[in-house]
């Protein structure tokens, strides 16, 4: 009889499993690298998601677009997509904006401390970054850097990278940057040709968005630190930025939120 009683719990939870499960689709959470299609099963339409910068819906197929995450919903249907990276080219700097300087140094233990200030921290980098800069306002980190040779990334990985995590929304051919926004409008990013010690570098400049209101507002406040004019020409820095626009993909419309 025991053995009965037991055979019987073992059989009913798959009995119970398999019940109705050609009737109710799984709609369990996905991870996609940027690029990749998921088709949601049962063929139903009406799916909507709650960030098209991270992953867009057409019918029944959720594309990933950019690095985070979001929720595809259906009425009370809904499963969250986790949007990856194909390229991993270099570490982006420390961006919790707001965080002290104890904080930033916590995170960055294990980088040497190359100089320090009141109102920044200068760390030297690794493998392809040769520096990462940290500025501080108000005792709070309000903007973080990272420098790396042209030489030792191409302009391909170079956009690749971005790309995958921001939405290219502005530039400006005088100074030689890009302008790129988080999927989410939080972070605002400005890629620039630079020259450090007669050699070209991207200048990778992150700044949060809502701390200065709006994006525009954050744009002019990074501006400001930005290399003068005067120190940013030269042959290969010209050269270099040429090939970045060649690349860059188009600047939609609907995605410039610079303007807003």
């Amino acid at each position: 009889m025991k053995k009965l009683i037991l055979f019987t719990l073992l059989i009913l939870p798959l009995a119970f499993a398999s019940c109705g499960s050609d009737d109710e689709p799984n709609y369990s959470n996905q991870t996609l690298a940027v690029g990749n299609v998921y088709a949601i099963p049962g063929g139903s339409t009406g799916w909507t998601s709650d960030n098209e910068l991270i992953a867009s819906v057409s019918t029944n197929g959720v594309t990933a677009e950019h690095v985070g995450e979001t929720y595809i919903r259906n009425g009370n249907k809904s499963f969250k997509v986790t949007v990856t990276p194909k390229y991993n080219t270099f570490k982006e700097p420390y961006l919790n904006f707001g965080a002290s300087k104890t904080t930033v140094k916590n995170f960055m233990s294990s980088f040497n401390l190359n100089k320090e200030q009141n109102d920044a921290l200068l760390y030297d980098g690794s493998f392809p970054v040769m520096y990462y800069l940290y500025s501080f306002k108000n005792a709070v980190l309000n903007m973080s850097s990272a420098v790396i040779k042209v030489s030792l990334v191409s302009a391909d990985d170079m956009v690749a990278f971005l790309q995958e995590r921001y939405v290219f929304v502005t530039m400006d051919e005088d100074k030689y940057y890009f302008g790129f926004v988080s999927p989410d409008e939080k972070t605002l990013v400005v890629l620039q040709i630079d020259t450090l010690n007669s050699q070209a570098v991207y200048m990778i400049a992150y700044a949060e968005v809502s701390a200065y209101s709006t994006p525009a507002q954050t744009l002019k406040m990074m501006k400001k630190q930005l290399a003068p004019a005067s120190t940013i020409h030269g042959a290969e820095v010209k050269a270099e930025y040429s090939r970045l626009l060649d690349i860059m993909p188009e600047m939609k419309s609907e995605y410039n939120i610079i303007n807003k």
